[in-house]
């Protein structure tokens, strides 16, 4: 008899970039639970508010399953949260989060809160699996054209965080089926902002190992001016068959 298993085989990279003194990105790589975190620029603590949030997601113990999953960024944003209420210089801090879990047995869960994307490259087709949360999205979510909500004031500013804004923490979530050879990316936004998906297409569909394929991304954002931090995780998902004797 033969049973079907599965494990990412991962690998994470991070840059100041070309244009930052300090890197406020935090990322947390284990067997089977990733994320990448982006500490808010224009106040003081992001880098702490992104060490913290992935510090809590991985002490958290989450499953990969969507409530836990949830939980576990609520609670990065109470920990965020309550750093922050010691110390008044640190009020507004505040960071993005993305994470991917894995159930070996075959689940693929993913959560968001910002604007740090995870992208999923399946069958040579790449899908933005997270939306931005930001206030321009919102408006289109109301019902607001792209074009008007592109014009209000303040559309690029986040409408979600983990950290500065009370109760409760919204989280998006999504479960997939783990395939043999699907390729996932969470990157923060000193990737996406430098490059077009269609080039971040053309470096996941090359077929490079993990740590390669990060590598590429960051130089290619850094090629394009590398204006913020930048960091990357490249997963890809592997079967495993395992032999059992009888």
């Amino acid at each position: 008899m033969s049973r079907r298993n599965f494990r990412l085989d991962a690998d994470a990279r991070t840059h100041v970039g070309r244009r930052r003194r300090r890197n406020e990105d935090a990322f947390l790589l284990t067997e089977d639970l990733l994320a990448v975190a982006d500490g808010l620029g224009g106040h003081p603590g992001g880098d702490l508010a992104s060490a913290l949030a992935v510090e809590s997601l991985h002490s958290s113990g989450a499953a990969a399953d969507p409530e836990s999953l949830r939980g576990a960024f609520i609670d990065a944003h109470r920990a965020v949260q309550r750093r922050a209420a010691e110390d008044p210089g640190l009020a507004e801090m505040s960071t993005t989060l993305c994470a991917l879990a894995l159930d070996p047995a075959g689940q693929v869960v993913l959560a968001n809160v910002g604007d740090s994307r995870i992208y999923r490259f399946a069958g040579d087709r790449l899908e933005q699996v997270t939306w931005d949360h930001n206030w321009a999205n919102e408006y289109v979510r109301m019902g607001m054209s792209s074009a008007a909500a592109r014009r209000m004031q303040g559309a690029d500013s986040l409408s979600r965080v983990i950290g500065v804004f009370p109760e409760p923490c919204e989280v998006d979530t999504w479960s997939f089926d783990a395939g043999d050879g699907d390729r996932y990316l969470l990157a923060s936004d000193g990737l996406t902002r430098e490059l077009p998906d269609a080039d971040i297409a053309e470096l996941l569909a090359a077929g490079e190992p993990s740590g390669e394929t990060a590598t590429e991304l960051v130089e290619a954002a850094n090629d394009r001016g590398g204006h913020d931090n930048i960091t990357v995780i490249v997963a890809d998902v592997a079967a495993l068959e395992r032999r059992r004797l009888l």
